[in-house]
Parts: structure tokens; sequence; C-alpha cells
């Protein structure tokens, strides 16, 4: 099974990985904040985490998210989206970026063909 979540339901994914749900092989959360206190140790899927540049709030969690990460040894890549704002995938709001959004959409379709075999 995967997961992707946006904005909230970015939060809801990294909670997935938190609960160490074992049906979750591969996992996208975007611009999600990380739990307080992340424990990905029970967790198995492969995570690709999306953050866009300008969500200061956001990426105030990136670093506790990417050592919870490595110290839980999951396979995952964190990218970062240069002069992308929170909500850039959301086509309907003002913070959209056309550029950036089919970027991590395809770079989305990939992680899966590659972690939900």
């Amino acid at each position: 099974m995967g997961a992707v979540g946006f904005c909230f339901g970015g939060a809801m994914t990294w909670n997935l990985l938190q609960a160490g749900e074992v049906r979750l092989a591969a996992a996208v959360p975007f611009y999600g904040p990380a739990p307080d206190a992340p424990d990905f140790s029970r967790a198995r899927a492969a995570v690709l985490a999306i953050y866009a540049e300008l969500d200061s709030r956001v990426n105030a969690s990136r670093e506790r998210a990417e050592a919870a990460l490595r110290a839980a040894g999951l396979t995952h890549e964190i990218r970062t989206f240069a002069g992308a704002d929170h909500a850039f995938f959301n086509d309907t709001g003002p913070r959209d970026n056309e550029a950036a959004a089919k970027e991590a959409s395809a770079e989305l379709l990939a992680w899966f063909e590659r972690h939900l075999a």
C-alpha cells in the first residue's frame, strides 16, 4: 500500500509512518509537518518527503523528520522545491507552482513505481 498526503494529509502520512502501519510500503508526505518527536522505527515504508523552499513553518520540522528516517534505517529521499511555497501542488490556490507540481508529480509516480511492486 502507498500513501500520499498534502498539507494536513502530509502530516497524517507522517503519522502513518509513526504508527508503524505494516501494510505501508511507500509514503510521500507533501509539505506536512512531522510529529514533534518522530519515531519511525516500526515503519517499513520507503519515504519520499516533499518540501517547499519558502514554507518555513513546515520546513521547521524537516530536520527531525530526516533524523528519524535515518535512525529507523528507512529508504528515503528528501526533496525541496526551490522557489515553491506551501500548497504549491494546489492549482486552484494562489501559491500554485505549475513547474514544481509537474516535477513533483513525476517523482511521486516514479517513487510508487519503484517501491510498490
